[in-house]
């Protein structure tokens, strides 16, 4: 049954049998099993500055194509740490946007931790139009006000 499962087979579980009430006892009654068809989407860098770095990673919700949970990760190349940092997004109308709280506001430097955030987006028009967000990150660095911007198109397929 395993081997099934690798081989992209549709896997049963026992053997087909003909007694349904002996067999349901005796656990060898035949029961397809069928595995869920979830899109894989590559991990992609959304942004990339001299010092920082975005990261996205897609999810959707079975039998919600319009839906993709977004997990975003957030690394400091600097080798100053960054406080008060903020990510935020904006997308067309047709896009619903929710944007979950971050994991942290400060970000260490040179890599040394992440901040991550999960974002839902709902596209109306799935299948029609291409996701699309400008960002906008600000944090504090050694006591001084940082700002970056930036729009990303370059979503897979599909979302």
């Amino acid at each position: 049954m395993v081997n099934g499962l690798l081989d992209g087979e549709t896997p049963t579980v026992g053997q087909p049998s003909s007694d349904f009430l002996g067999d349901l006892f005796s656990g060898s009654q035949s029961i397809p099993v069928t595995k869920a068809e979830i899109p894989q989407f590559p991990t992609v860098d959304v942004f990339t500055s001299k010092a920082l770095k975005v990261t996205f990673s897609f999810t959707k919700p079975p039998g919600k194509p319009q839906s993709t949970q977004i997990d975003a990760v957030y690394v400091n190349l600097s080798p100053n740490p960054y406080a008060n940092f903020i990510f935020q997004a904006a997308v067309p109308k047709f896009i619903q946007l929710q944007l979950e709280p971050a994991s942290s506001s400060v970000l260490p430097p040179q890599g040394e931790g992440v901040i991550t955030q999960k974002i839902i987006v709902h596209n109306n028009m799935h299948g029609q139009k291409n996701l699309a967000m400008k960002i906008r990150i600000a944090y504090k660095v050694n006591n001084q006000d940082a700002l970056e911007q930036g729009q990303i198109n370059n979503f897979p397929a599909g979302l």
